[in-house]
């Protein structure tokens, strides 16, 4: 067990000095979020395969509370490090940033989910849910509602559904993946308080309850 915490603490540290890396790309901000987002997220589930489950939710939980006292008693070096990731709101005192929802969301998804299904979900936040914000910005299409398009909600059911292909196709049905899919598409299109809590365990939470 202590070798797999050691190795589950330098891996949580590689994927932090990746965040810092990140933030030193000559990108766009809303760029470097999106890959931050979709590589982070993609080092995480890889991780699941490394490491025991309870040791991963542990160092995830870890990663996420470690954020929150850095942001609320280190302000000053938290901006300093990351502000090329922060947006204008996630700036303001005493707002936790979206990772910090992403590292919640990734950690109960896996408490409440089987693995295989987890895995799933978290790889749909972390490539569906920037792709659609990508597409949508870059394709021009109907909108439905201020900060979603039919453009941006396509490109996350078609990533959602190639996601599924890889990590459900040996259990699951077509139309079981679908409905997967769909419900990653209505989160992240019309999600309600923190996208990254939401998108996860809905998507989840639909796969299981088609099984």
């Amino acid at each position: 067990m202590k070798a797999a915490v050691g190795q589950g603490l330098s891996l949580i540290l590689l994927i932090a000095v990746f965040q810092v890396v990140v933030t030193k790309v000559s990108l766009g901000k809303e760029a470097k979020r999106r890959w931050q987002h979709a590589l982070t997220g993609h080092a995480l589930v890889q991780v699941s395969y490394l490491l025991p489950l309870d040791v991963c939710i542990c160092l995830l939980l870890l990663s996420a509370f470690g954020m929150a006292y850095i942001r609320c008693f280190q302000s000053d070096l938290y901006t300093r490090t990351f502000s090329e990731l922060l947006r204008p709101e996630e700036m303001k005192a005493g707002c936790l940033p979206g990772a910090f929802y992403f590292l919640i969301g990734t950690a109960l998804t896996a408490y409440l989910f089987p693995l295989q299904i987890a895995q799933y979900a978290v790889e749909c936040l972390s490539i569906a849910d920037p792709l659609a914000s990508w597409v949508g910005r870059s394709i021009r299409s109907p909108k439905i509602h201020a900060s979603a398009s039919v453009a941006g909600c396509a490109a996350c059911f078609i990533a959602a559904s190639a996601i599924g292909g890889v990590y459900l196709g040996g259990f699951a049905s077509p139309w079981k993946i679908a409905f997967g899919s769909l419900a990653c598409c209505l989160a992240e299109a019309f999600s309600f308080g923190y996208d990254n809590l939401l998108i996860p365990i809905t998507t989840a939470a639909a796969v299981n309850l088609m099984l």
